[in-house]
């Protein structure tokens, strides 16, 4: 590996990453200023950003110090630098890959079935498979630092910190290929069938469009006064904003980031040694792409705020003004099941209801809940 090339771009690498790190911040900011409730695809869009201020700001940051000092000192790489270098960097690319592909899992499911979408507990499955993700890649990224590496031939030097795939191990190598073209080949699939469902039902050809308009489901008290709710459908222009918005963020991932990724390991894998570029192209192409999310975040209208939302924001943040109204849809209904039949009134529209009267009965058939629950 020449290492005079590594350095002479290190500089940039630490820029690149300092610029990405507020962009993406600015856009979590963003989205939080626009929506007045935490939704499950917000909270998915504002994880990958998150992610990118992690990857940027631990692994990279790191990277391209320790590259620079040993230009202008005896400084060198030790194993336990590299140990944690490999090991968050692999960590966040792997959460990165998955929260791509959990976006357009999530709009798949949004435009395809809307009405199970809605009444399913979408944010807390949001919040489980964050969990389930970090988890995951943390377990795989954290075995090379206790001993899943070659033992011959360690993957960390006395002069450098050799991070591609095939220095690290076969068994690294191969699971990390399957997870990264697994994760790369479902979002594409689930981005594709809802672009695919957006446009028939635009174009309106032998589509039912009142089958995807789900209205607003409101749960009141006696007094009138509202338990809960869940959203109905988005207008046309919102929805087709965020579909292409998330089309947008699967399709420059898997191509800045996915297929290279993929072609690179397979290549060092297959010529059983790493080259410089293979390292330019795996860190030029993970700032590219971590830049670009708040790019596509101020393109969208629904997530563009201004600098005077983003501080009122702030300021609500700072001061806890704000008080959490969101609650699931589950919740309602088993707190309204506690009450009698008579004091709770639900707004539903017949086509959703099997039921002769839109109102909250027990053990009586009705409107079945993907939970079990009858009303």
């Amino acid at each position: 590996m020449n290492d005079e090339v590594i350095s002479t771009n290190a500089l940039a690498w630490l820029v690149c990453s300092g610029v990405s790190i507020l962009a993406n911040a600015w856009g979590i900011l963003s989205v939080s200023a626009k929506q007045k409730k935490w939704k499950p695809l917000e909270f998915l869009i504002c994880t990958l950003a998150g992610t990118h201020i992690l990857n940027m700001g631990i692994p990279i940051t790191m990277y391209c110090v320790i590259q620079l000092r040993r230009q202008h000192s005896n400084y060198e790489w030790n194993e336990g630098l590299c140990k944690v270098f490999v090991s968050t960097f692999y960590t966040l690319t792997l959460v990165t890959c998955f929260s791509v592909t959990s976006l357009s899992y999530h709009r798949m499911w949004m435009v395809r079935w809307p009405v199970n979408y809605r009444l399913s507990n979408t944010k807390k499955q949001a919040v489980h498979t964050v969990m389930g993700i970090w988890m995951v890649s943390f377990i795989l990224s954290t075995l090379p630092a206790v001993g899943w590496h070659d033992t011959t031939e360690r993957f960390y030097t006395q002069d450098n910190c050799r991070f591609i795939v095939t220095e690290i191990g076969l068994g690294f190598g191969v699971c990390f290929l399957l997870l990264i073209s697994g994760s790369v080949v479902m979002g594409v699939i689930c981005i594709g069938i809802a672009l695919f469902q957006t446009f028939s039902i635009q174009m309106g050809q032998n589509v039912d469009k009142n089958k995807f308009n789900v209205p607003t489901i409101v749960v009141e008290d006696a007094q009138g006064k509202r338990r809960s709710s869940i959203d109905g459908s988005e207008p046309i222009k919102t929805s087709l904003q965020i579909t292409y918005l998330i089309s947008g963020i699967v399709f420059i991932y898997d191509f800045l980031t996915g297929f290279p990724i993929l072609v690179v390991s397979f290549a060092s894998l297959k010529f059983d040694r790493s080259y410089s570029w293979m390292v330019l192209c795996v860190l030029w192409c993970s700032i590219a792409q971590s830049i670009l999310l708040p790019m596509f975040l101020w393109a969208c209208d629904r997530y563009r705020a201004d600098v005077k939302m983003v501080w009122e924001k702030c300021v609500a943040i700072m001061s806890n003004d704000e008080v959490d109204e969101d609650s699931s849809f589950i919740v309602a209904v088993n707190s309204a099941l506690r009450l009698k039949s008579t004091d709770v009134h639900v707004e539903l529209p017949d086509k959703l209801v099997t039921a002769e009267k839109p109102s909250i009965r027990r053990k009586q058939p009705g409107w079945r809940h993907s939970s079990g629950l009858n009303i």
